[in-house]
């Protein structure tokens, strides 16, 4: 009796145990299903902040040229700088959108959110800092459930921008102190085009201690003068280059002799990948940047 008695009280406990776990399960299940599952981004970045906050399973649908990770080039493609297809985001039933503020124009966001009501969540990012890649990498996790993944992704790359920041600073004080070097970017040759400073280009520059020429301007993306960029003698030129181009002709600048830049031979291609991106990544633009920077302070030493 005692042994029979003890197995009915083994099996009542199991069952019990069995009933606990099956409701600990679909507990954890529902509470995994309210957070997004179907992700749609509208920039070719945003599916690297998605990846760096631990959500690139997730991801339904991107933007045209989108190549990281490697994953999303085999995912459909939904928009480009100048159009969205609606039609086919509806039928990839996204349950959040991300969108870059300022990179797709309010009038397509607007027919997206007219699109989809109040079923889908939208989250819209506008970094102009290198620090704001961090927040943005974090706000994406908060939203996806990720907490742990996303702020781990963020404190490295935030410990990146302190290292490379540190690294500047002895730079400087080992070659002519805290000298500015003059620095055009140039967005465009035709019309000629740069950045401000609230462009997160303009951050980086700073950070490299550069002095970024026309970056009072009012407008983020400013047209200016050839003449006025001579006359502000840049030091040094940057632009950025799709990777399978060839690159940029400088002789627009390179025959002025009189111009700092041309006497430096500093006219520098930057992989748009690694610097048009304000993702993860644009580390090794900036760090590619502060280099050729540092060369230039260094001839004039």
């Amino acid at each position: 009796m005692h042994s029979k008695g003890f197995s009915i009280v083994l099996i009542a406990s199991q069952l019990l145990l069995g009933i606990s776990a099956s409701f600990n399960s679909h507990d954890s299940l529902a509470k995994q299903e309210r957070y997004p599952q179907r992700i749609i981004t509208l920039a070719p970045h945003l599916s690297e902040l998605v990846d760096a906050a631990g959500g690139s399973e997730r991801l339904v649908s991107v933007s045209a040229f989108s190549n990281l990770p490697e994953s999303v080039k085999q995912l459909p493609i939904t928009s480009d700088a100048r159009s969205i297809d609606l039609e086919k985001m509806k039928s990839l039933r996204p349950d959040l959108i991300i969108y870059w503020h300022g990179g797709t124009s309010e009038t397509q966001i607007q027919s997206i959110k007219k699109t989809f009501n109040k079923d889908v969540q939208f989250i819209s990012v506008q970094p102009k800092k290198l620090s704001d890649i961090a927040k943005d990498i974090e706000t994406i996790g908060k939203s996806l459930g990720t907490e742990s993944i996303a702020k781990k992704n963020a404190d490295t790359f935030r410990l990146k921008i302190t290292e490379l920041s540190t690294k500047q600073q002895n730079s400087k004080q080992q070659n002519n102190g805290e000298r500015k070097v003059r620095v055009f970017y140039q967005v465009w040759a035709q019309p000629l085009m740069t950045l401000n400073q609230d462009h997160i280009i303009g951050d980086i520059i700073q950070l490299c201690g550069g002095e970024q020429l026309f970056a009072r301007e009012k407008v983020l993306v400013p047209t200016v003068s050839r003449e006025a960029v001579i006359k502000a003698n840049p030091e040094i030129f940057f632009t950025a280059v799709d990777g399978t181009k060839m690159n940029t002709d400088w002789t627009m600048w390179s025959t002025f002799p009189q111009l700092a830049a041309t006497k430096n031979k500093a006219f520098i291609d930057l992989d748009g990948d690694i610097i048009s991106r304000p993702s993860p990544r644009i580390m090794q633009g900036a760090e590619k940047i502060c280099a050729e920077i540092n060369k230039v302070r260094q001839l004039s030493h």
